[in-house]
């Protein structure tokens, strides 16, 4: 079973994540915290990590910049509702494979577990 990591500030989206992730077959953990989730993400074995762009302490350019000095092979997925912000730029610059729109797009999600 392939194991995901969704890190976003907001309860609501995880939660949907989560519901919709597990319901597909996947075991899916949750992070509210920007750092707690980076922490998680470097300590555990995740086939993906899912992180927001935009969340309180850490972005999601930040997490992903660290996560993948540790971890380079773990594919990241950015999630936003602004593709064209500056942010997103430095994510995938930082090592993102993709950006995710907000509301999430599952099939984006599905083309890089189905591997």
């Amino acid at each position: 079973m392939k194991r995901i990591l969704v890190i976003d500030d907001e309860e609501s989206v995880v939660g949907a994540m989560k519901e919709v992730l597990d319901g597909l077959g996947f075991s899916t953990t949750i992070s509210t915290d920007a750092v707690e989730g980076e922490q998680n993400a470097i300590s555990e074995e995740y086939d993906l990590l899912l992180v927001d762009l935009k969340m309180p302490g850490k972005n999601g350019a930040e997490v992903t910049r660290s996560v993948l000095e540790r971890k380079p092979e773990l594919p990241v997925l950015v999630i936003t509702g602004h593709p064209h912000d500056p942010l997103a730029a430095e994510a995938l610059s930082a090592g993102a494979r993709s950006l995710i729109g907000k509301p999430f797009e599952i099939g984006k999600i599905m083309d890089f577990l189905r591997d």
